[in-house]
């Protein structure tokens, strides 16, 4: 029987002050730890939002967190606008040619400037993650996953910090679109490797709702509408959103439904890469669920809290009212 000491992770809901202030995802966080940040609109792009949280503990300082994503665009033909331009709702940049060059180019002027000195001690393609991702990107687009190690100091102590890039290319042409987005995880010097499983859990577990998802794509289209002049957007989301929520939702159903699987399949991939993490079936919603391993019974709520024990008599239902269900691993078909 394992001897480590239970933990509780706790389901987070986001909610979206932009569209009526509806859940937009929910993220499981572990129990002490704290959640910061939120979604992040941007109406004149054609993404239009981004979801920018960090989780931390607060007696170490290690946290995980997402970093800004975004679309962008490059031609081979002359043009008069700069680099680093709006274009038609896409940032005009040349397409980064990996992971360190993407880096340099958005991040180290902004979320990781803290960065700028650090010491690079590993990298690591991740063409399982990759995969993945070309199942819903398509055939016609290349993708590839990095992660990057680094050790700095920040403070006046030590820290290691793993960023982690997902770079996706349309095929070259005249007029090429590419995107790029990451997540980074950090934590005092030599303990990375052991706090993974924890830290790991929050972006594995983060899922975005129907609603949400449905709303954001209705933005989108209100933004090509825009963009012909045929709309106008500028305070009406929340408004539109109240009107045809119903319809909407239901258009987008199928689309968000595959995407929830392709999350699913995506965090088992990655399991294997990150170590530490076994993947269960949530049995209120058949959504996987990601939880660091070394644990005998996985325990879940119907909100989505977790609980692990190695202690069978641990029933976290035993003495209230609260409906707690034991969790069956997941395997893919």
């Amino acid at each position: 029987m394992n001897s480590q000491q239970a933990m509780t992770f706790n389901r987070v809901a986001i909610h979206d002050p932009e569209v009526n202030n509806i859940e937009g995802a929910s993220v499981l966080v572990p129990e002490g730890w704290t959640l910061a940040g939120g979604f992040y609109w941007l109406p004149l792009f054609s993404q239009q939002a981004d979801l920018l949280i960090q989780v931390t503990d607060p007696s170490t300082g290690a946290s995980v967190f997402t970093l800004p994503s975004q679309q962008y665009v490059w031609t081979t033909q002359p043009s008069m606008l700069p680099i680093g331009s709006n274009w038609l709702g896409s940032v005009l940049l040349p397409p980064a040619r990996d992971a360190f060059e993407f880096v340099r180019a958005i991040y180290l002027s902004g979320p990781l400037q803290h960065l700028g000195g650090a010491r690079v001690v590993h990298v690591e393609d991740v063409p399982k993650a990759a995969a993945e991702i070309s199942r819903t990107a398509g055939p016609q687009r290349a993708v590839r996953v990095t992660r990057v190690r680094h050790a700095y100091e920040w403070g006046g102590r030590g820290w290691e910090e793993e960023v982690t890039i997902n770079l996706v290319y349309d095929r070259p042409s005249d007029l090429m679109f590419w995107w790029g987005y990451g997540t980074a995880m950090r934590a005092p010097a030599g303990e990375l490797d052991r706090m993974r499983p924890v830290l790991s859990v929050p972006l594995q577990s983060l899922r975005y709702t129907l609603d949400w998802e449905a709303a954001l794509e209705f933005a989108r289209k209100l933004f090509r509408q825009y963009a012909e002049g045929t709309v106008d957007r500028a305070g009406r989301l929340g408004d539109l959103w109240r009107q045809h929520s119903a319809e909407i939702r239901e258009i987008h159903r199928a689309t968000w439904e595959e995407r929830q699987a392709s999350q699913d399949r995506k965090s088992f991939a990655l399991r294997e890469v990150l170590g530490g993490i076994e993947t269960y079936k949530n049995p209120y919603d058949s959504h996987t669920v990601e939880v660091p391993a070394g644990y005998d019974y996985q325990w879940v709520k119907r909100d989505g809290t977790v609980f692990q024990t190695s202690n069978p008599q641990d029933n976290p239902g035993h003495g209230s009212n609260e409906e707690w269900q034991l969790m069956d691993r997941y395997r893919p078909g």
